[in-house]
């Protein structure tokens, strides 16, 4: 009995804190809408720097996945033993897998590179090629690529001639992607420090609107709880509408901006943008999840002051 009693008591609470919430919102339409718009602005910030990072990640990781060594070798090198050469090379760390190019092959390549100026080469064959027999490494941790060429040039039993795999480059762009990761959370603890007080801000004006109202059902009894909870619901509502919101323009903005610069903007390495399928997912359990905090502790602080009758 006692339970049947709870159960409907806190049916009936649940009830009225909805019913309350609602009519909040209804009156207060005015202060809800500017409330959805600035989670919206906020949130696009700092979703555009979102993609913005997660794509610079994606690209960074996708030119270093395709780094690779080059390891040429003397002209006395014999093709025949290539496989050996390549059971040398895969027992070196931090080696991924090698690939045995001809010197056939590296001067057809050069060719068809040259399009069409491809008939200044008309005059090589296999007797006067002027390329070099080498084999492709690729590697498992780019930062350590100068250890991997070291090692190999170390291997003088193996009649290689020298390695080569674009130092200066390489070195520039392991530099580039720890400032990167750095600038990008500092950027982004910013960008969502200054977030949680635009919406926070709003949500007071909210309250304070609403002070006497607050004041009122204080007066005649009411637990903060049962004061705070409308508001609560209140602010994850308005925490998730403007979320949603921000996704679906964000999803609109990104989508055409994969095409365009996909077809029209050179991505070293043959790269491209993260797929929006991909980068949508964590985009949007971001803002789900960063709405409802933001509405629900933005709530909580700003009311507080109000409680105090």
């Amino acid at each position: 009995m006692v339970k049947h009693k709870k159960e409907k008591h806190f049916f009936s609470y649940t009830k009225s804190v909805i019913k309350a919430t609602t009519q909040s919102i209804k009156r207060n339409s005015l202060m809800s809408f500017a409330s959805i718009i600035s989670v919206v602005a906020a949130l696009l910030i700092l979703g555009l720097f979102l993609i913005f990072t997660l794509n610079l990640q994606y690209i960074t990781e996708h030119i270093e996945e395709a780094l690779q060594l080059k390891v040429f070798m003397t002209e006395d090198f014999n093709a025949d033993d290539a496989q050996t050469v390549i059971s040398e090379l895969e027992k070196i760390p931090n080696v991924d897998g090698v690939t045995f190019e001809s010197k056939t092959e590296a001067l057809d390549q050069f060719s068809a590179s040259l399009e069409d100026y491809s008939g200044l080469l008309e005059g090589y064959n296999d007797s006067n090629n002027p390329m070099s027999d080498a084999f492709i490494v690729q590697v498992k941790d780019p930062a350590q690529m100068m250890q991997l060429k070291e090692d190999i040039e170390a291997r003088t039993d193996l009649k290689i001639s020298y390695v080569k795999y674009g130092e200066e480059y390489v070195d520039a762009l392991m530099k580039f992607s720890q400032f990167s990761n750095i600038f990008s959370g500092v950027v982004m603890i910013v960008l969502s420090i200054v977030s949680f007080f635009i919406i926070y801000n709003t949500i007071k004006l909210t309250c304070f609107a609403r002070r006497r109202e607050i004041r009122i059902m204080k007066y005649i009894g009411a637990s903060n709880w049962y004061v705070r909870m409308p508001f609560i619901l209140e602010g994850t509502f308005l925490g998730v509408a403007g979320s949603a919101a921000a996704v679906l323009i964000i999803r609109t903005i990104y989508y055409y901006g994969v095409v365009y610069v996909n077809n029209s903007v050179y991505i070293p390495m043959n790269s491209s943008l993260m797929p929006p399928n991909e980068v949508m997912l964590p985009i949007f359990t971001f803002f789900l999840v960063y709405g409802v905090l933001i509405g629900v502790f933005g709530s909580i602080f700003s009311i507080r002051k109000y409680l105090e009758v």
